[in-house]
């Protein structure tokens, strides 16, 4: 039998390739990365149904090799879906029985032509190259822009020290990727008192420099990406001797400039800040007419599936955001091909996830791919892989400006419309935020801030749609205590 190919060194790529070589022993498995270091799951623990708190661990490529299971350091340059063969890029064919993608994604660009003097002040961080490349470069700067409202942009934010941040949204709030305004003012006051200095816990996962014959990356050759947490170990630090964050919302990028003199005279002349004497390496101009100058540009946009290797002369079927559309058994448009983590799109029937959503986190790359493996091997077997399903209600745990951060199911409402649901909420300033949705007296998500006594109860709340009818306005109030309801 040929053997079994899965493509992409990141959490979800080495999670399948691990639960096929533990289940399919008599089977041979291929991992392919472009990475020598691949991203694997530490420290996991589960809570409740499906809460899974994890590390993200750095590992040689080589150290995955078993009896069935295979390595190799390549990047694949093509997909034959009708010879069931892929190329490496020294050339040679590799045959499959099933193909698993796991390529992950990369990020989002800033939609604006710049030239090569400016591209080298743009950082996107996605993989350990990029972080150590912006930590370097950060070194050397006084002042920088961040753009972006996502979760890097919350994690960097908070992280940098000793420099000025400029960071540009395109919205009212911080962090709406994940936040609603309540929680977003709750950083967002923490930030105000805190922007000054940082109190950074440190980091006791395992870190490693990468090869450098291997460090020669190109944007559309970037490595796994990194995990959560991915600023501990680095000692984020400018050159100045304060760390000082100011906020422009509602404001996108409209051109950037490499020299001061580039600029219109008739824009330059009403920015006061702007001298010929201490000039920067970029010069941004916003929408709303103001021009900022920095030392670098780092940009959170967010991610766009990595699949362009794979599309010609293969009939995929994408979905809006180019992800590969899987059904709900991981399988893509053609036979024998899957695909999991950020690589792919779930267009599932929502009667199946009721209360789950696709956000291209760790903890969906991570389930997904021990899903695909299930479903691989389900398929060699004729069964059928229904029962490892398990994407019935969203589940996520990070952390935002160094708080526990939980978002469960339709945490902010998703799914649902403007009037068919009711928010609670609870705050107590710098130290804890809850909120639950609640439609018909039943909870569909909840977001839960530096807090973690409620996670199983409030999963639990949201799996089996208990009646709260009871509690009323009261649920989030401290004189009940909703966890003794279920002793």
């Amino acid at each position: 039998m040929k053997p079994i190919i899965i493509v992409g060194g990141g959490i979800a790529g080495v999670t399948c390739a691990k639960i096929l070589h533990l289940d399919c022993q008599n089977l041979d498995v291929i991992l392919i990365s472009a990475s020598p270091l691949v991203k694997t799951i530490a420290n996991l623990k589960t809570f409740g149904r499906s809460i899974d708190v994890f590390d993200v661990a750095e590992q040689n490529l080589d150290d995955l090799q078993q009896s069935n299971l295979k390595v190799r350091l390549n990047k694949v340059i093509a997909l034959d879906s009708e010879q069931h063969r892929i190329q490496l890029d020294d050339g040679e064919w590799l045959p499959y029985s099933k193909l698993c993608l796991c390529t992950g994604a990369k990020p989002q660009r800033i939609p604006l032509e710049c030239f090569q003097s400016i591209e080298k002040y743009i950082r996107y961080i996605r993989d350990t190259m990029t972080a150590n490349d912006f930590h370097k470069m950060l070194q050397k700067s006084k002042k920088i822009v961040v753009t972006g409202n996502g979760g890097i942009a919350l994690e960097a934010v908070y992280a940098i020290d000793n420099v000025e941040v400029v960071w540009l949204i395109k919205s009212d709030s911080i962090g709406s990727v994940w936040l609603d305004a309540g929680a977003s003012k709750f950083f967002s006051d923490f930030l105000h008192k805190n922007s000054q200095s940082n109190s950074k816990t440190v980091s006791k996962r395992a870190r490693y420099e990468q090869d450098p014959k291997h460090s020669k990356q190109s944007y559309d050759e970037m490595g796994v990406a990194l995990g959560p947490d991915w600023y501990r170990g680095l000692e984020l630090k400018g050159k100045t001797q304060e760390k000082k964050v100011s906020l422009e919302k509602n404001v996108e990028i409209v051109m950037i400039y490499s020299k001061l003199e580039s600029i219109p005279i008739s824009k330059r002349s009403s920015q006061a800040d702007l001298s010929e004497k201490d000039p920067w390496n970029v010069y941004i101009e916003l929408n709303n007419g103001k021009i900022i100058g920095c030392d670098m540009i780092l940009v959170g946009y967010g991610v766009v599936p990595n699949n362009q290797v794979f599309l010609p002369g293969n009939d995929f079927k994408l979905a809006s955001d180019q992800g590969i559309i899987v059904d709900h058994e991981m399988r893509t448009s053609l036979v024998d091909v899957y695909a999991a983590g950020d690589v792919c799109s779930a267009v599932w029937d929502p009667n199946k996830t009721p209360y789950w959503f696709q956000m291209r986190t760790w903890t969906q790359a991570r389930q997904m791919g021990y899903y695909a493996a299930k479903c691989i091997q389900s398929h060699l077997q004729s069964t059928d892989p229904e029962i490892y399903f398990n994407f019935e209600v969203f589940t996520h745990v990070t952390n935002f400006f160094g708080f526990r951060s939980t978002f469960l199911g339709l945490f902010n409402g998703q799914k649902l419309l403007d009037d068919q649901y009711k928010i609670l909420c609870s705050v107590t300033p710098g130290k804890e935020y809850r909120k639950v949705i609640l439609k018909d007296d039943r909870m569909k998500g909840a977001i839960l801030i530096g807090n973690e006594n409620l996670e199983e109860t409030f999963e639990f709340l949201i799996y089996n749609q208990t009646d709260l009818s009871r509690f009323g306005d009261l649920l989030l109030e401290d004189i009940v205590d909703i966890e003794d309801f279920f002793d």
